[in-house]
């Protein structure tokens, strides 16, 4: 009787033996078929993304075709013209005078910002005007002279007859000193604006003192010139030419900038003397 609980358990051994080898076959073909649905999304997964990137190269191929190739511009540096390159030679002549002059009387030497203006194109100003092609003027607000290369070509070649604004007065504006003088007249605007002489006079009283007066101080650095042997008498008669051509006979108006023989009398006052002291007269409290 006491054999019966051993014959029991090789039983169930035997029985477990049995129902182990069947789960783990089931187990097998299970992970079999698991791996091969796997590999087979893989393989689906790989097909559909080469399928994906034949669409895109496709796409960039015909976007390719329909755009033309593009390439960077070819940098296009204007060269400066002849006239711009003669009115920048004046101006920093006329300031290299002025620095001198001022320094000479325990002042500070001027800075002034230049803009020749290019044929066909035109700049804003800080005075909020623009400057077109016949501009010819200094503006305090930006501390900027501006003048057009069609109006400088104009004077240089003796076509122009009288400044962009103004009445035409005597004679016609004739020759390189004759641009010259207009460059050196700008340039004595700014002297005065950093000299404090703006402040000086009521705007209602008009701008003929400040212009007479810029007109003087050109023809100061016109004699400077002159006696270092740069420009002779054809030259000077260029520049009252000039000055004359610059003059007006708008009496009633605030723009009033002189008529041609102040204007010429004012140049001549600085070129003759060469004294800066001369040029006081035109201001009061300069």
């Amino acid at each position: 009787m006491r054999r019966a609980p051993a014959v029991l358990a090789a039983l169930v051994l035997v029985a477990a033996g049995c129902g182990g080898e069947e789960l783990r076959e089931a187990r097998e073909r299970a992970e079999t078929d698991l791996r091969e649905r796997v590999d087979d999304l893989r393989d689906r997964a790989r097909r559909a993304g080469e399928e994906f990137s034949d669409t895109v190269r496709q796409v960039l191929d015909d976007i390719r075709k329909a755009v033309p190739e593009a390439s960077l511009p070819t940098p296009q540096v204007q060269k400066p013209s002849a006239i711009s390159r003669y009115m920048t030679r004046v101006l920093r002549s006329v300031d290299g005078y002025w620095t001198r002059t001022l320094r000479a009387s325990g002042l500070q030497a001027p800075r002034v910002q230049y803009a020749w203006i290019p044929r066909g194109r035109s700049a804003l100003t800080g005075c909020r005007v623009v400057a077109g092609g016949d501009a010819a003027f200094y503006c305090p607000a930006d501390d900027t002279i501006y003048i057009a290369e069609r109006f400088a070509h104009d004077v240089y070649n003796g076509i122009g007859d009288r400044f962009p604004g103004e009445r035409a007065g005597q004679g016609n504006a004739v020759g390189e000193f004759g641009l010259a003088y207009v460059v050196a007249h700008e340039y004595a605007h700014n002297v005065q604006f950093e000299l404090g002489f703006y402040e000086l006079q009521d705007p209602r009283d008009g701008v003929k003192a400040f212009e007479l007066q810029a007109d003087c101080m050109a023809g100061l650095w016109g004699n400077a010139v002159y006696h270092e042997g740069r420009y002779d008498d054809r030259d000077v008669e260029e520049a009252i030419s000039t000055a004359q051509a610059a003059g007006d006979f708008d009496y009633g108006t605030a723009q009033h900038h002189g008529t041609p023989d102040e204007r010429r009398t004012a140049w001549l006052a600085g070129f003759r003397t060469g004294d800066p002291a001369q040029c006081r007269r035109y201001v009061p409290g300069a």
